[in-house]
C-alpha cells in the first residue's frame, strides 16, 4: 500500500502557543522557510484571558456581536479563544496589532483578513482544541479532531472514503485503523477547506494515500485509486500530544512563489481602520482618501483531484 508521495517532505511541525505573548519564534521561521505555519493552543490556553469588555471588542471586532450572542458559557469562551488564536498569530507574522486585523469570510465560506489578500488563514477546533494555519504559499485548510474519536466500524467509511481508501484501511492492523481514519478524514476536512468548499465536495470523489506516521505527507488520489495530478498541493497530518489529530492541505499558489507578506505591504491601513470603526449593520466610507478600495483576496483554481470532484 503506498503511504506518502514522493515529493514526501513534511512541512513545519505545529507549534503549541499559550499565550498572545508567544513564543511565537517557531511559526515566524516556518513562515520564512516552508511558506505555511500551523499553530494550535487550548481553549484554557487563550479562553478571553481575562480581558475587559471593550479590549476584547476591539479584538473580535465585527464579530463582537456575534459572540455576544452565543449564550452557551463553553461555546462563547472556545469562540472567542479561536478569534484571539488566529488574530495573534497573523499579528505576529504579519507585523501587525492584532487588532487592526478583521476576520471575514468569501461567499464560499473561507475565511480571510479583511486587506490581507497575501495571507491565507484557516481555522478549526473540536472539544477544546483550537488550530490555526496562515500561508503565503496559497490557500490553506486545517482540520482537528480526536484522536480517541470511535469511528471506525460506525460507517463513516461508506459514507466518506473511497472503495480504494476503504480497502486500505482494511490491509492496516486493526489497532490501526481508527487512527489512520481520523487522519484522512481530517485531510478530506482541510483539502475541502482550502477549497472552499466544505462538505460541498463529495468525499468519495476524491481519495488520500494514508499518512504512515505523525507528520507524514500524502498524495491525492482519484476515486478508483489511481493518482491524481494534484499540482503540487501539500498535505500533511499530525498527532499533538493533547491527544488530537491536526491535518492540513495547502494548495499551489496560481502566481509562483510570494514574499513573506508583512503588514506594511498587504495592509490598507486607511481601510481596515473604515471597517474597524463603523457600527456594526453601517456601512464604512471606504473611500476616505484617494486610496483605491481593495478587493477581496483572489483564489487561485487549483488543479482538479479527480473527474466530478470540482463543480
Amino acid at each position: 500500500m503506498a503511504t506518502s508521495g514522493p515529493r514526501g517532505l513534511a512541512g513545519p511541525a505545529p507549534v503549541r502557543v499559550t499565550a498572545p505573548d508567544g513564543p511565537w519564534t517557531a511559526a515566524d521561521a516556518a513562515m520564512e522557510e516552508q511558506g505555511f505555519a500551523l499553530v494550535y493552543g487550548l481553549t484554557a490556553d487563550w479562553g478571553d484571558h481575562g480581558l475587559p469588555d471593550d479590549e476584547l471588542g476591539r479584538l473580535l471586532g465585527q464579530e463582537a456581536q456575534r459572540y455576544a450572542g452565543i449564550r452557551q458559557e463553553h461555546t462563547r469562551r472556545r469562540f472567542a479563544a479561536s478569534r484571539l488564536l488566529l488574530k495573534y498569530a497573523a499579528g505576529a507574522v504579519l507585523d501587525a496589532d492584532p487588532g487592526g486585523l478583521e476576520l471575514a469570510r468569501n461567499p464560499n465560506g473561507r475565511p480571510y483578513l479583511r486587506g490581507c489578500g497575501q495571507l491565507e488563514v484557516s481555522l478549526s477546533h473540536t472539544g477544546d482544541i483550537l488550530a490555526v494555519g496562515l500561508s503565503h504559499a496559497g490557500p490553506i485548510g486545517v482540520d482537528v479532531e480526536s484522536s480517541a474519536r470511535p469511528v471506525y466500524g460506525t460507517g463513516l467509511a461508506e459514507e466518506s472514503f473511497t472503495a480504494y481508501e476503504r480497502a486500505a484501511l482494511g490491509w492496516l492492523p486493526e489497532a490501526d485503523r481508527n487512527t489512520s481514519m481520523i487522519r484522512l478524514w481530517t485531510l478530506k476536512e482541510a483539502y475541502s477547506k482550502a477549497l472552499g468548499l466544505g462538505l460541498r465536495l463529495p468525499f468519495t470523489s476524491f481519495g488520500f494515500t494514508i499518512p504512515a506516521a505523525s507528520g507524514a505527507t500524502a498524495r491525492l488520489l482519484r476515486s478508483d485509486g489511481s493518482p491524481a495530478d494534484d499540482g503540487d498541493w501539500h498535505l500533511e497530518s499530525h498527532t499533538l500530544p493533547a491527544g488530537y489529530t491536526l491535518s492540513a492541505a495547502v494548495a499551489p499558489t496560481a502566481f509562483g512563489p510570494a514574499r513573506r507578506p508583512t503588514a506594511y505591504s498587504v495592509l490598507d491601513t486607511t481601510l481596515a481602520a473604515a471597517v474597524l470603526s463603523a457600527s456594526p449593520g453601517s456601512r464604512p466610507d471606504t473611500h476616505p482618501s484617494p486610496t483605491p478600495a481593495l478587493t477581496p483576496p483572489l483564489t487561485p483554481t487549483p488543479a482538479p483531484a479527480a473527474q466530478g470532484a470540482h463543480p
